[in-house]
């Protein structure tokens, strides 16, 4: 295990070497972090979107420590797989009388940003590796600023100003999107370009699982749009893909970043603790 980082100078960033991710060495988050480590970590976490923390041994009481540096954290919204702790939530294929008794069991999940269906989406989500399959079950990132930038300019016009509506239909649409969501499922219009809270920075505010449509548009117009903006954000250069280890934890941006999971073998077992900071209304 590594050794608690107590300087800024004993902290090692190791970027992805692609468009966003970076391993940090020298932090032991089962112990206190001290401010200067902490504005090492927060500076590298801005800078890279992403960040990983290798052969961590936490519990929930000190992944809440962590996140509650960073702010207030949110309140599970399935309650019904809540952990100990209201802001932790289990995200597992483990069963009890057959039937899965934690979040998103099994199966490959479609690109989304955390609780963007609602008016303070999810500022970080801080994930730790428990249990994880032989292959599969990687966790990809796509970097919502380059996705911008690399729009053309004429659908950057046609999206300026506008705003996009998410749902999220957990029941019928959990891991895969479809145009039949139900009713009360929950949703939210955002921005369909973010400026970053903290960086200042445009961020392409859209996924393929949770975006329904761009508000006043016409439908055919709107999904087209759409799919350029898709398509741009899930191109192979702009995305890092995370093969965990145990003992990982894993930080991400979710203000500037969307994420999506591979497949895996559904008996192999898969155990993640997760727990989210709650962020500000997009601007």
């Amino acid at each position: 295990m590594a050794t608690r980082a107590t300087t800024r100078s004993r902290i090692e960033v190791r970027p992805s070497g692609g468009s966003l991710g970076a391993e940090i060495v020298g932090v032991d988050l089962s112990k206190p972090m001290d401010d200067e480590t902490f504005e090492a970590v927060h500076a590298a976490w801005l800078q890279n979107l992403v960040i990983c923390f290798r052969n961590q041994d936490i519990d929930s009481k000190a992944q809440i420590a962590y996140g509650s540096r960073f702010g207030e954290l949110s309140r599970i919204h399935t309650p019904e797989f809540a952990g100990d702790d209201p802001a932790i939530m289990y995200i597992s294929n483990q069963q009890k009388d057959g039937k899965f008794i934690h979040a998103l069991p099994v199966g490959e999940m479609q690109f989304h940003i955390d609780q963007v269906y609602t008016e303070r989406p999810a500022k970080a989500t801080i994930l730790y590796s428990m249990k994880i399959p032989k292959t599969g079950g990687d966790t990809l990132f796509a970097n919502l600023y380059r996705a911008y930038d690399l729009l053309p300019d004429d659908i950057k016009r046609k999206i300026a100003g506008k705003k996009v509506l998410h749902v999220y239909d957990y029941d019928n649409a959990s891991v895969t999107a479809t145009r039949d969501v139900a009713p009360d499922a929950p949703r939210y219009a955002h921005p369909i370009v973010r400026i970053h809270p903290e960086t200042r920075r445009k961020a392409l505010y859209v996924n393929r699982l949770m975006t329904y449509h761009i508000e006043g548009m016409d439908p055919k117009e709107s999904a087209d749009i759409l799919e350029v903006c898709y398509q741009t954000l899930e191109r192979a250069d702009n995305i890092y893909a995370h093969k965990w280890q145990l003992g990982d934890v894993l930080m991400w941006d979710n203000r500037c970043t969307a994420h999506a999971r591979t497949d895996f073998e559904a008996t192999e077992p898969r155990l993640m603790r997760r727990l989210t900071v709650l962020g500000e209304k997009p601007e």
